[in-house]
């Protein structure tokens, strides 16, 4: 009995060795990946973060854009508007035109002046 005893304690210290033998063996690579993966994972939040700042400031060039370009559109129809009902004429295509300009500069979400401006046009003769 004690010869099983001392046999089961010598397999015990060699599974152990083995156990002991093969952590080392496989720690490192593990530990190795585990770093690599929160590496990548680090540098994928901060891509993201990047990206979603460049993407704001985008958002808000594209805003001041259309903001601006909105003025100009305002400011092209009051100028029409007071040349053409200052004439008492407006060719055809040129209100074709306007109404154009009126439609994307509603689409805008504005309006101000722009619905009178616009029907007072329409209503002038189309030659002197």
């Amino acid at each position: 009995m004690e010869d099983t005893v001392l046999r089961a304690g010598d397999i015990a210290k060699a599974l152990s060795a083995i156990i002991a033998l093969l952590a080392v063996i496989l720690w490192r690579p593990i530990k190795a990946a585990w770093k690599q993966h929160k590496e990548e994972r680090k540098a994928q939040a901060e891509f993201r973060k990047m990206m979603v700042t460049r993407l704001d400031s985008i958002d808000n060039n594209i805003s001041a854009l259309i903001d601006d370009m909105g003025d100009m559109q305002y400011e092209s129809l009051a100028q029409a508007h007071e040349f053409y009902t200052g004439q008492g004429w407006c060719p055809s295509s040129t209100k074709q035109q306007l109404c154009q300009m009126h439609k994307s500069y509603s689409a805008k979400g504005r309006n101000h002046l722009s619905d009178r401006y616009e029907e007072e046009i329409l209503a002038l003769r189309e030659q002197p």
